[in-house]
């Protein structure tokens, strides 16, 4: 099994967090300060995880380099799970890199824990015999789950997909069957990487 995990920041700081966290779980970090490294990174060896900052300019806030890399990563020809971490979370860039991206895990960095990271870590960095949580709905469902993470009740979400409030409610309680939850809350939680889930 690939033991190397990609660390995508240019923060030195963050380096040395993630490097000792992945160190500490048993893999070998790798590196890369910026888009162009990590490139250079992925085009060399094979890696179990990547761990990707969304901003890759340590003086510009707004830069978004993280998430052209994870475009990338999901354009690769092996599967590459990724979690994202980012000092400037919203809810667009959560659904951006968790729906559309199917990163596996979002960290917000003022929220940050060691304990936690290292557990997602070790946990995503495994071979998978389980499809990823995303990977099993459906492109409809993912379009119901992004207005439900916004929190858009059944009308708006059924006439923001022009589909009926019944359409609606069935692909909502697919999505709970699919995350075994019960409610909204838990559903929006389990896609936002705030619980475990079973």
């Amino acid at each position: 099994m690939e033991r190397h995990i990609l660390i995508i920041e240019d923060d030195p700081n963050w380096q040395q967090i993630f490097g000792e966290i992945v160190d500490d779980a048993g893999f070998t970090p790798r590196v890369a300060a910026s888009r162009q490294a990590a490139q250079t990174a992925l085009a060399d060896q094979a890696y179990a995880l990547a761990i990707v900052d969304i901003s890759l300019v340590e003086s510009d806030h707004a830069n978004r380099g993280g998430v052209d890399m994870l475009k990338e990563i999901t354009g690769l020809p092996t599967d590459l799970p990724a979690i994202v971490v980012t000092g400037y979370a919203t809810v667009d860039l959560a659904i951006e890199t968790l729906v559309h991206l199917n990163a596996v895990h979002f960290f917000r960095k003022e929220q940050f824990d060691r304990r936690e990271f290292k557990r997602v870590v070790s946990s995503s960095a495994l071979p998978k015999k389980e499809p990823n949580l995303l990977q099993v709905l459906s492109a409809r469902e993912k379009q119901v789950l992004e207005l439900l993470i916004e929190g858009r009740t059944n009308n708006q979400i059924a006439a923001e997909l022009t589909i009926t409030v019944n359409t609606v409610k069935k692909h909502v309680q697919s999505i709970f069957t699919k995350f075994n939850v019960d409610n909204r809350a838990a559903a929006v939680a389990r896609a936002l990487g705030r619980t475990g889930g079973p």
